[in-house]
C-alpha cells in the first residue's frame, strides 16, 4: 500500500489514516500547533509509476491517484475539476517583458475555482471514513465547492457558515447544491460544535485550529503535477501563490517536492507567498525570520479571500525551504493586475490577482529574471462576485445610445 498514514509536518510524528482533525497529537501535549499531512511510500510508488498515465484524458485529479489518499474508484468523488490552462496573459507579458510568464488559470473548474481540488479529495475521504454530514467556513469560493461535492457524494447534510463579506450569489449557490448556508462574524464556535458534538466532517484548511484536515491538500497538489505536464516536463523556476491559511502554497510545493522525491525532477521551484498589504501575517512574519505567523491585528483589503489574519506554519516552511519568500501589494496593485488579466482575456477575483501584482512586483525590483519560467496561480473567477466587479469597471454599458453615441464612445 502506498499510503504509509498521516506525519506531523512539524515534528514528524506517524499515526493512520484516519479522522484525525486536531492536529498532531505529540505537538498539542507540548503547548505547540502541528498540521498533519498523507505520507507515502515514494520508492514503491517510482517502482510502478507510469508518468505518461498521468497526461490521459481522465479530466479530473484521480489520474493522479498513485499519489493521493483514496485508492478505490467507488470512493473518488469527481465533477471534472483539474486540467485546466496554463496560459501566457498576453498584457501582462507585454507589461513584464517576460516571455515565459504564466498563469495557471483555476477559474475553469466546475465551481470556477481551484477549491474544487480540494474538495474532490476532502469529501471522498470523508466518504471513505464512513462520515454522511460535511461542515465548512468560508469567505465563498471554499464554501461553494464544499457544497458541491458534498451533493456529489450524496451526503446527507452540508452546513456552511459563510463570512459576513462573502458574495451573496455564492451563498445561493450553496443553496442551490442542497446546502445549508448561515452567514456568521465568529463563524469558529459553530464549526466546532458541528465537528465534535454532532459528527460532522470538517472540511477545513490543514492549519490554523480549532481543527484542520490533512487530506483537502492533497488535491492542491495536483496543480504542480500538472504544470511539470504542461511545461514539457519540466518545472517552473518561480511560482507566485495568493495565500491566506496558506494550503495555496503548501499544497502546489508538496506536489513539487513529490516530484523530486519519486526521482521524477532534481529540484523545486522557488514559492513566493503574495498577500495584500493591509493583512501580511506572512510576510511580517518572514521579514523577521519567524518560524511561527503572526496574528494581524487589522486585516484590511479588497481581496476578502486572502484577509485572514494569520495562516499555518507549513506553508511558511515551505517558503523558507523553497529558498523564497513572503511579499505584500497594495489594493491599487491588486486592481491594476485584475484589469491587466481582463484586457488579456481573463476575469479573476482580486485575491487571484494577488499572485500576478506579486510577481509584477518582483520583476519591477529585479528578484526574478526575464528570462526564467515564471507561474501565477489564479485561483477563483470574477464571475462570483459581480458587486465587485460592479466596483471595477469604468462605466456601466450604455443602454438605447444613439448612434452618434456609440461612435463618440468607440471613436469612430
Amino acid at each position: 500500500m502506498s499510503v504509509l498514514g498521516l506525519a506531523c509536518t512539524q515534528c514528524q510524528a506517524e499515526y493512520p489514516i484516519g479522522p484525525m482533525f486536531d492536529g498532531c497529537p505529540d505537538c498539542s501535549k507540548k503547548g505547540n500547533v502541528g498540521a498533519l499531512s498523507v505520507a507515502y511510500d515514494y520508492d514503491a510508488i517510482a517502482r510502478s509509476l507510469d508518468i505518461e498515465s498521468w497526461s490521459s484524458h481522465n479530466h479530473s485529479i484521480w489520474r493522479f491517484q498513485d499519489v493521493l489518499p483514496v485508492k478505490d474508484p467507488a470512493l473518488q468523488i469527481s465533477l471534472g475539476e483539474s486540467d485546466t490552462g496554463l496560459i501566457r496573459p498576453r498584457v501582462v507579458c507585454e507589461e513584464t517583458g517576460i516571455t515565459n510568464f504564466y498563469i495557471k488559470n483555476e477559474t475553469t473548474n466546475p465551481t470556477w475555482a481551484f477549491k474544487d481540488r480540494f474538495h474532490a479529495v476532502s469529501i471522498s475521504m470523508a466518504k471513505s471514513l464512513g462520515y454522511t454530514k460535511v461542515t465548512a467556513s468560508t469567505t465563498g469560493n471554499h464554501g461553494a465547492s464544499a457544497a458541491a461535492y458534498s451533493a456529489a457524494a450524496g451526503m446527507e447534510s452540508c452546513v456552511i457558515l459563510c463570512h459576513p463579506e462573502s458574495s451573496e450569489l455564492q451563498r445561493n449557490m450553496i443553496r442551490m447544491y442542497g446546502g445549508h448556508a448561515f452567514v456568521l462574524n465568529d463563524r469558529f464556535q459553530y464549526l466546532d460544535r458541528l465537528y465534535s458534538e454532532y459528527g460532522y466532517y470538517p472540511s477545513t484548511t490543514m492549519e490554523p485550529m480549532p481543527m484542520g484536515t490533512p487530506y483537502g491538500i492533497e488535491g492542491y497538489k495536483t496543480i504542480a503535477f500538472e504544470i511539470y505536464l504542461q511545461l514539457g516536463q519540466q518545472l517552473p523556476d518561480h511560482m507566485f501563490c495568493p495565500i491566506a491559511a496558506g494550503d495555496s502554497l503548501y499544497g502546489p510545493y508538496k506536489g513539487f517536492r513529490e516530484l523530486n522525491k519519486l526521482s521524477i525532477t532534481d529540484r523545486l521551484p522557488v514559492m513566493h507567498g503574495v498577500q495584500p498589504s493591509g493583512c501580511n501575517p506572512y510576510v511580517l512574519s518572514y521579514e523577521v525570520k519567524s518560524r511561527e505567523v503572526v496574528v494581524h491585528p487589522d486585516p484590511q483589503s479588497i481581496a476578502l479571500s486572502i484577509r485572514d489574519d494569520t495562516g499555518g506554519k507549513p506553508a511558511l516552511q515551505a517558503i523558507y525551504d523553497s529558498e523564497g519568500d513572503a511579499t505584500d501589494v497594495t489594493d491599487e496593485e491588486i486592481v491594476q493586475s485584475v484589469r491587466l488579466l481582463a484586457r488579456s482575456g481573463i476575469l479573476v477575483e482580486p485575491s487571484s490577482a494577488a499572485s500576478v501584482a506579486g510577481a509584477i512586483k518582483a520583476a519591477g525590483e529585479g528578484r526574478i529574471r526575464k528570462d526564467e519560467t515564471i507561474v501565477c496561480l489564479v485561483t477563483g473567477s470574477a464571475a462570483k462576485w459581480p458587486k465587485v466587479v460592479e466596483t471595477l469597471v469604468d462605466r456601466p454599458a450604455l443602454v438605447e445610445p444613439t448612434w452618434e453615441t456609440i461612435k463618440e464612445e468607440v471613436g469612430l
